[in-house]
């Protein structure tokens, strides 16, 4: 229950968004409201509008038409106000090779503005619950993958966001790693974390979205729990979430 002082009722608010290149529709007129602590799925084919829409929510991208506000501020009005509230994940993370892992992370949280002790003793728990304590001092550009992910993770969340934009933090990961990083997520809204979450492992979102929204072509066609989404596809009441989504999204075809 949130009380006085407490955060905004809905972290991220996304009213009437279009993304237009040319004649090319990328965002239809999409709005969407996201809770304090809540974990939506984002869910769709490739190059329905997920990546766009995300991008367009840490700022990286503008939109054509419509706003956003991320922890009650106005992106394009109060945009440093608005970042400020936002760790972001891309799906394909763009790390310094050239620095260390503690170099990376202390460069990104200096730019944060955490202050140095508290920093320092961020990332030593982080690499610490990442089990990475070993890869402190080398060099990021020798890492596996999977390790370059998990620093690209630690990274979005040294400076406590409220918001958290996820875009398929699961690629790249080992079976283990993926289990690890399913309950990380998971502890980020038990925390009172907001986290906007686009991934193609469906297994995921029905495992720790609250809500799912299904986005084609552009458009929000089905948003709500799994529940409520299984009576839109007119499924059965223990039909498995990639059933529902392929019914749903064979509808718009």
């Amino acid at each position: 229950m949130k009380g006085a002082g407490s955060l905004p009722e809905n972290e991220i608010e996304i009213a009437n968004l279009t993304k237009t290149y040319g004649k090319v529709v990328a965002l239809n007129d999409v709005s969407l409201e996201v809770s304090a602590g809540e974990i939506l799925g984002l869910l769709g084919p490739n190059g329905a509008g997920k990546s766009t829409l995300m991008k367009i929510v840490v700022g990286i991208l503008r939109p054509t038409t419509g706003y956003v506000k991320v922890g009650g501020s106005d992106l394009a009005k109060e945009p440093e106000a608005a970042k400020r509230n936002v760790g972001y994940l891309p799906e394909n993370p763009s790390l310094y090779p050239g620095l260390t892992v503690s170099e990376f992370l202390s460069f990104l949280g200096k730019i944060r503005d955490v202050p140095d002790d508290a920093l320092r003793d961020k990332i030593s728990e982080a690499l610490m619950t990442f089990s990475l304590e070993e890869k402190a001092d080398a060099m990021l550009g020798a890492l596996s993958k999977g390790m370059k992910q998990k620093v690209a993770l630690i990274a979005a969340t040294l400076h406590d966001p409220k918001v958290l934009v996820l875009d398929e933090p699961l690629t790249a990961l080992d079976p283990k790693t993926q289990v690890f990083v399913n309950s990380w997520i998971a502890a980020q809204g038990k925390k009172g974390t907001t986290v906007l979450l686009s991934t193609h492992n469906l297994e995921i979102a029905q495992d720790h979205a609250t809500r799912i929204a299904i986005i084609d072509k552009g458009s929000i066609i089905a948003l709500g729990a799994l529940d409520s989404l299984r009576r839109m596809a007119d499924a059965g009441k223990d039909a498995r979430l990639d059933e529902v989504f392929l019914k749903l999204t064979a509808e718009t075809a």
